[in-house]
């Protein structure tokens, strides 16, 4: 069998349905590219379960996944993923191929980014598309997610933007440098739609040293969000109830 487990985003976000599966696991997977987590270490997860945890980069998850998951037909074997499984498409794809092969899976949810979005005061159910926000490479530089923010303001929703990690290179993009990058976009369209906006800065989302900031591109850039990982919301339109909790959980100023 094999076992997509999230882990959450931190080592006590860990359920017990999750733990009880990894026990069960012969081997013990993690992914380690597209995030981290927000307190703690992988090292205290694995006294916690009492296994040795093997770290996968995105060409083996991605393109060599049978190469690590086909021996799942005789013995249990778990992909641990920060966060919740299934909100990237990667994973439906894994899922897909798994099935295909007809190899068992089962999958153990996970505590994310996203159960926390309503920490800020914002509602929940009025944010679109999640963006994943990368950084610009040489042969590498693509605008989608600024397409999607565009179109998620168009109809007055929120957007949440993950921001790119490197955890090779150890490289982790925070909220002011997101910030530089929609903004040197939106100068190059000659729009408004980030410097007209409320931004919200989310850091280490979930742990005890969580920390949320509202306002303006500008305010947003300059305040000191510490440690990463970070997570960045561009907001829609916002209801008078957003706007006072706003003011409540997220230190916004109105009309700063």
């Amino acid at each position: 069998m094999f076992f997509l487990i999230g882990i959450g985003l931190k080592k006590n976000n860990l359920t017990l349905e999750a733990k009880e599966k990894i026990k069960k696991c012969k081997k013990v997977f993690l992914e380690a590219y597209t995030s981290l987590y927000s307190e703690g270490k992988i090292s205290e997860l694995e006294k916690e379960i009492g296994k040795k945890i093997f770290s996968l980069g995105r060409k083996e998850v991605e393109e060599n996944a049978l190469t690590f998951f086909s021996s799942a037909k005789k013995e249990n074997i778990a992909l641990l993923v920060f966060g919740n499984p299934l909100t990237a498409t990667t994973h439906l794809s894994l899922l897909a191929e798994l099935k295909a092969k007809k190899i068992p899976f089962f999958v153990v949810p996970g505590i994310s980014v996203v159960n926390f979005v309503s920490f800020t005061g914002l509602q929940e159910y009025k944010f679109g598309k999640t963006v994943s926000i990368v950084f610009q490479r040489e042969n590498y530089a693509p605008e989608s997610f600024f397409d999607s923010i565009e179109k998620n303001k168009s109809v007055g929703l929120h957007t949440l933007c993950l921001l790119d990690i490197d955890v090779q290179e150890k490289k982790f993009m925070k909220i002011s440098e997101a910030i530089e990058l929609l903004e040197s976009i939106e100068s190059k369209r000659n729009m408004k739609l980030i410097s007209g906006s409320v931004l919200i800065g989310i850091a280490r989302a979930g742990s005890d040293k969580m920390k949320i900031k509202a306002g303006s591109a500008q305010e947003i850039k300059k305040f000191d969000f510490g440690k990463e990982p970070h997570s960045l919301i561009v907001c829609g339109n916002l209801s008078e109830d957003e706007k006072e909790f706003l003011k409540i959980f997220s230190g916004w100023k109105q009309n700063e």
